[in-house]
C-alpha cells in the first residue's frame, strides 16, 4: 500500500473498520459488495490503467480523467477499451445509483472534464480523491509510479512465474465463496452481503487459521522441527504487505548477484 493510501486508510479508519460509506462533497461512497464482484473487477480497471508510461507528452500532461475522456472518445472507432463506460458501471455501484439516476459526463468550455451527479459537478481533483477513497475501500492496488515501468513489467512477470513453479492457484470466484462458506458460520446470503475487503480478509484467516493450526500440532508432536522460528506465524498476525512486490524483489536480487558474479 502507498504511503497516500496508508494516510488515507488512518483517516478512514472507524468506515473502513464498519463497511460505512465515505463522504466526498455530498457524495456517499459505499464499498463494493460480492454481489457486485464481477461487474466491479471489470469497471475499477478504469482506475489502474498505468497512462504516465504512455509515451505520448500529451497523455502524460493530462489528468487521469482527462484521460478517460480522450481514451473514450478519440479512440472509439479503433476497439480501444471503453474507459468511460467502465466509469460509469463503476460508480454507480459504490455510489448506489441506478441507471435512472444521473450521472453525466461531459467537456466544459475551457476544455475541463467533469463529472456530474445529482447536479452537483466534480472535476478532475475531485475524481483522484474519489479513486483513491474506492481503491482504498476495496483494497485495490494502485500503479506504483515511484517504480519504473519497465522494472514493474519485469516483477510482475517473476510473480506470475514463481506462482507458476509453486503450481499453487487460486480457485474461482465460486471456489473461493465455497471454501468461505464451509470454513465459516456464513450462510450464502451472509456472503453475497459481505464488502469485497472483508471476503478477502476473511477468506485469508481461513486460510491462516488452518495453517496456523497444522504447523502447530506438528511442531508440539516431536516429529517435526521447523529451523525457521518465524514460519509458525500466528493466524492473528498483521498480513498487511509493506511492498506489493516484496516476494519477488529477493528472487530478483539473487538473480542479480549470480548474473555479476558470472560476469566477473
Amino acid at each position: 500500500m502507498s504511503a497516500k493510501l496508508k494516510k488515507l486508510e488512518e483517516k478512514y479508519a472507524r468506515f473502513l473498520y464498519y463497511d460505512k460509506p465515505i463522504p466526498y462533497k455530498g457524495l456517499n461512497i459505499y464499498p463494493a459488495t460480492m454481489q457486485d464482484y464481477i461487474d466491479f473487477q471489470w469497471s475499477s480497471n478504469c482506475l489502474t490503467v498505468d497512462k504516465n508510461s504512455i509515451p505520448d507528452v500529451n497523455i502524460i500532461q493530462m489528468s487521469y480523467l482527462e484521460f478517460i475522456f480522450y481514451s473514450s472518445v478519440a479512440q472509439e472507432n479503433v476497439g480501444a477499451i471503453p474507459y468511460l463506460q467502465m466509469l460509469n458501471v463503476l460508480l454507480r455501484i459504490v455510489l448506489h445509483k441506478k441507471e435512472s439516476e444521473d450521472i453525466r459526463f461531459y467537456m466544459d468550455d475551457n476544455g475541463n472534464a467533469l463529472i456530474q451527479i445529482d447536479g452537483e459537478v466534480y472535476n478532475s481533483d475531485d475524481f483522484d480523491n474519489i479513486s483513491q477513497i474506492i481503491m482504498l475501500q476495496n483494497d485495490i492496488e494502485p500503479v506504483d509510479e515511484t517504480i519504473q515501468k519497465e522494472l514493474r513489467d519485469e516483477m510482475a512477470k517473476a510473480k506470475e512465474i514463481r506462482m507458476q513453479q509453486s503450481k499453487k492457484k487460486m480457485g474461482s470466484l465460486e471456489d473461493q465463496i465455497i471454501c468461505v462458506l464451509i470454513s465459516t458460520p456464513l450462510k450464502l446470503q451472509d456472503i453475497y452481503e459481505l464488502t469485497i475487503r472483508k471476503f478477502e480478509k476473511v477468506l485469508q484467516r481461513v486460510d491462516a487459521k488452518l495453517h496456523y493450526q497444522v504447523y502447530l500440532t506438528a511442531s508440539m508432536s516431536g516429529f517435526v522441527k521447523f529451523e525457521d522460528k518465524d514460519a509458525i506465524k500466528h493466524w492473528m498476525s498483521d498480513f498487511t504487505p509493506t511492498d506489493y512486490y516484496e516476494d519477488v524483489k529477493v528472487d530478483m536480487e539473487e538473480m542479480k548477484n549470480k548474473i555479476d558474479g558470472v560476469n566477473r
